[in-house]
């Protein structure tokens, strides 16, 4: 994989290989890198002389190794556009899709076109159709929380490095789909929920519908991959409110990874939050998942009880409260009796609490488990990514004292963290569980400890 050394390097970010010292490293040099190992937390990528440099230092070309085909996908874009130009300051919902070709061209400005349902459905099932027989599977890929404002591409060519290069792939295009992800977590939530009502109000799911029965035609199937924060603007889809439906049988599947969403989203009947950034006045947001068996005839939900940023997520949602019991109804304080991270939890507190009523029909996955489990040899980190993570921390805010769950945490290890929250995106175990599913390969029974795991 080809890396871009992004800074001068020095004694503390490059280490010598095998063949001992050599100059250092200047910002924009090109190096092929080859593998990566962790000192502690830090991540070290191996040039191909055994150079090691620091993992911050040098940026991948994660499209590096891949045929031109498996590097052409597509931008969808939920944005406002001023003459092609996607809108980077939040705006209003638009009332139709834009789309651009991925990757973008270095030497223009990344520009959107409209999206015309027919004409881009067979666009897409044409560039599917160009591919082996096996690689049948197109994703729609939303992506998760943004820190600062901007389109996130460079998550796309980390998805598709991800699956394109498993040995037994069977995708074939990627969709990513970019929205307005970033913000105040006050004010997010409320904002991205919104933006989901206003996609199936404005009846945006036309253009997956006719994507899907142009790849069902084809010998295809379309699926959609959700991340983190992306399932709040996935509830608004599924919960447009009165007067508004949405489609049936889209996707054959539906993934969602890390979901930065109540755990009563996945009980029956959902769960009426009320509204903490508006005291005295709605709305009030309803989570339910429950629609998501309409739109997908499977399912899966991956959590993962050691994801710290999801902690601070939960934390940040209740207004920085210390404190949480596990008790459905709303508390007359705030929030911090009803939400806790499905992307933490899974399923595993409703096993725990007769009261609590689980909606069947959704697959539930810990990616702790699934690790675990892998059979294969220790992955190389430069396709692997996932780094155990021991934090007594998060063991309290698994018993309902989020006391030592600290924001700044964040900044000062954000690197490691945010690493590890994206374990979608190179995880080879979860990776390979995913391929599995599509290929509709059951899941083995997890094994479950006692008390789930905080390794």
């Amino acid at each position: 994989m080809e890396g871009i050394i992004n800074d001068n390097l020095d004694q503390q970010s490059q280490r010598p290989g095998p063949n001992g010292p050599r100059p250092f490293f200047t910002r924009g040099s090109k190096e092929t890198v080859i593998s990566a190992e962790y000192d502690g937390r830090v991540l070290w990528h191996i040039t191909s002389d055994g150079t090691r440099v620091i993992g911050n230092k040098v940026e991948l070309d994660a499209y590096s190794g891949l045929s031109a085909l498996d590097q052409s996908h597509f931008f969808i874009c939920y944005r406002q556009q001023k003459a092609g130009i996607p809108i980077i300051d939040m705006a209003d919902a638009p009332d139709k899709l834009f789309f651009a070709n991925l990757p973008p061209s270095p030497d223009r400005d990344f520009r959107v076109t409209e999206l015309f349902p027919e004409v881009w459905a067979t666009g897409v099932t044409q560039a599917a159709s160009r591919l082996p027989e096996s690689r049948k599977h197109v994703f729609v890929y939303i992506h998760g929380f943004d820190w600062e404002p901007g389109l996130k591409l460079e998550l796309a060519p980390q998805f598709v490095q991800s699956y394109f290069a498993h040995p037994e792939n069977s995708v074939a295009n990627v969709l990513y789909f970019g929205w307005p992800s970033y913000g105040w977590r006050k004010k997010a939530d409320d904002r991205s929920i919104g933006y989901g009502e206003q996609f199936t109000r404005n009846g945006l799911f036309e253009y997956f519908e006719v994507l899907s029965r142009k790849l069902k035609e084809a010998g295809k199937t379309l699926n959609l991959v959700v991340h983190s924060f992306g399932h709040q603007l996935l509830n608004g889809m599924i919960n447009p409110g009165e007067g508004h439906s949405i489609p049936t049988g889209i996707f054959e599947n539906i993934f969602l990874m890390a979901p930065d969403v109540t755990h009563l989203a996945v009980q029956q009947g959902g769960v009426q939050l009320r509204n903490m950034r508006r005291k005295f006045k709605g709305p009030h947001f309803h989570y339910n998942y429950t629609p998501l068996k309409q739109l997908a005839k499977h399912v899966h939900i991956y959590y993962d009880p050691s994801d710290y940023l999801l902690y601070v997520s939960s934390k940040q949602f209740n207004l920085n409260a210390n404190t949480a019991t596990f008790d459905p109804r709303p508390d007359a304080e705030g929030l911090t009796t009803d939400f806790r991270n499905l992307g933490s939890y899974g399923d595993e507190i409703f096993k725990k609490d007769p009261n609590l009523k689980l909606e069947g029909g959704f697959n539930f996955y810990n990616v702790l488990d699934i690790i675990k489990q892998d059979a294969g040899p220790q992955a190389d980190p430069l396709y692997y990514g996932f780094l155990d993570n021991n934090d007594n921390a998060m063991a309290r805010a698994r018993e309902g004292d989020y006391s030592g769950i600290k924001l700044l945490s964040t900044f000062w290890d954000r690197y490691y963290l945010m690493n590890h929250h994206a374990y979608l995106f190179s995880s080879r175990p979860v990776v390979a569980h995913v391929l599995q599913r599509l290929a509709g390969v059951p899941a083995e029974p997890s094994i479950h400890e006692e008390e789930a795991p905080i390794v």
